[in-house]
């Protein structure tokens, strides 16, 4: 029998993100016959946020962590690794995320093959969320680790980013989610799970998932909500906290009753499929899991015309809830129109991007043909 080869997942946590997702989608996916997937986290969790470390276990996963911080990591961060990957046997190094791919470069572990996941348009990621200074180093530093690694992007649109203002060329493998944990319900199954959930079983529910902070933009979700007609039959539940949650509460005042404030959950998908409708506003992604999922589940989605949403909804002919980035008018009159539209049919196109493009299964074997390279 040949032996299977031993994959060793590197990721800072497990907290739940959309790239963590994105892998814990992959190894759920990946052909145990041939491949033994184990995780490794370079520190300890954090108690305040949803992890995926009992998921992961619940599949058999094996989960090691470094336990080590920020600081730490980076002074024996590397020589923990290596006698890791000597002592488990590890035949591919899977990397998610800026810690990880800083710590193992492709000079120091030449012993193995190393995988690396960019899921995101790092200079957009990295300067919003760090400032233009810090921000565009840990770009280029990022981007520079990448050499003599199988660089992968999550889309399309990334990997045209990269190489253009990186010269870095990325093979490209569609981020993906299990098409059969998301998928659509009845309006009766809707209404028991509303009912389960404290919701209202006659408003049509408009759903935003993702932090409350700058890039995903969150603000002009609430503003275009309350100022279109569709708030007087219908509720926006938003999932997620972050640094903009007392603004985004401010905007809303005496709103509560049609606005409400979840903060972070363990797991969405009961809310999605709850829900009518998905909205994203996001100023930057890279493939949004998010939306993925909200398409999973069968839920129009409403998204700002950036490349990342344009190429979600290219497989869908004439996609028509597109929205310019911080427009409010234009998506409170998208919230109005969608309402109006034929679900049924918008249901469904949405759902066929999941169900026969980009999901997990596709996405594993992809990569699967890149670890046997």
């Amino acid at each position: 029998m040949e032996n299977k080869i031993k994959v060793l997942y590197i990721v800072s946590t497990l907290k739940r993100t959309g790239p963590i997702n994105i892998m814990s989608n992959l190894i759920s996916e990946l052909d145990k016959s041939k491949f033994e997937p184990l995780v490794l986290t370079l520190s300890k969790e954090d108690d305040r946020f949803p992890s995926l470390c009992d998921s992961l276990g619940n599949m058999g996963v094996k989960i090691l962590s470094l336990s080590l911080s920020r600081a730490k990591g980076f002074f024996f961060g590397r020589k923990k690794i290596k006698e890791i990957i000597f002592q488990e046997n590890i035949g591919v190094v899977h990397l998610f995320g800026f810690r990880p791919d800083l710590l193992v470069n492709s000079r120091k572990f030449s012993n193995v093959k190393i995988v690396s996941a960019v899921n995101s348009n790092v200079f957009d990621d990295y300067t919003m969320l760090y400032g233009n200074f810090v921000g565009r180093l840990m770009a280029f530093l990022h981007m520079k680790s990448l050499n003599g690694k199988i660089g992968v992007a999550c889309s399309k649109f990334v990997a045209e980013e990269i190489n253009e203002r990186y010269g870095v060329k990325l093979k490209v493998v569609y981020n993906g989610i299990p098409k059969e944990d998301y998928t659509c319900t009845t309006n009766r199954e809707r209404n028991e799970i509303r009912i389960k959930l404290g919701l209202p079983v006659d408003k049509q529910i408009f759903i935003f998932v993702g932090y409350l902070i700058y890039r995903k933009d969150p603000i002009t979700v609430i503003k275009a909500f309350l100022n279109s007609t569709v708030v007087d039959n219908s509720i926006l539940l938003m999932i997620g906290d972050g640094p903009l949650m007392d603004e985004c509460k401010s905007i809303c005042e005496n709103k509560t009753e049609v606005i409400r404030f979840l903060g972070n959950q363990p797991s969405t998908l009961s809310f999605l499929k709850a829900s009518n409708f998905y909205i994203s506003s996001a100023y930057s992604e890279g493939l949004p899991t998010s939306v993925m999922e909200a398409m999973g589940c069968g839920l129009p989605v409403i998204l700002s015309s950036i490349k990342p949403h344009e190429e979600l909804v290219s497989y869908i002919e004439n996609w028509n809830y597109l929205f310019p980035v911080s427009n409010s008018d234009i998506l409170s009159s998208k919230f109005e129109k969608v309402i109006e539209d034929d679900y049924q049919k918008l249901s469904d196109s949405c759902r066929y991007v999941v169900s026969d493009i980009i999901n997990s299964n596709i996405m594993a074997r992809n990569y699967q043909l890149l670890y046997q390279i």
